[in-house]
């Protein structure tokens, strides 16, 4: 299982992958992890690569070969795209986080974007995760939650 995280910094991208590598871990599974950084500060792009299971020899996804992309912003997931397998699933936020350099910014462009690709999208409700706790900040948990059980032998 190759699972592909992706969001900008602060938004606890490398947590949710050492949350799902843990837990996979716990179930007795192998599992190969690593993270690409974009700029060090918040508002960067990151991305981690968890690979689950016995046939996987490196920690990075090949290009087409995510069966899951967890997006939590939606554009670092269309700039992510490229990673999925065919038939593979995409759960992405749907609250967007504008870039720090300024500028227009429509995440729900990038949405129907996805929204109009041939792959499984599962659009996960930000603010409804902002209501129930008063912050974004367990969105990345919910996202993993969202997905995990597809990980499941």
């Amino acid at each position: 299982m190759n699972i592909l995280i992706c969001g900008i910094g602060g938004q606890g991208v490398v947590y949710a992958s050492k949350l799902l590598a843990n837990r996979a871990l716990q179930r007795g599974e192998t599992v190969h992890t690593a993270e690409t950084i974009g700029m060090a500060q918040r508002g960067g792009s990151v991305v981690s690569h968890v690979r689950i299971g016995d046939d996987c020899y490196s920690p990075l996804i090949p290009a087409g070969g995510a069966d899951i992309i967890i997006g939590l912003e939606p554009a670092e997931t269309v700039r992510n795209i490229g990673y999925l397998k065919p038939g593979g699933i995409v759960a992405v936020s749907t609250r967007g986080v504008a870039p720090t350099t300024g500028g227009d910014y429509a995440p729900e462009a990038m949405l129907a974007y996805l929204g109009s690709l041939n792959i499984n999208l599962i659009a996960v409700d930000a603010e409804q995760v902002f209501r129930r706790d008063g912050s974004y900040r367990n969105l990345n948990v919910e996202m993993v939650n969202a997905v995990e059980h597809l990980t499941l032998k």
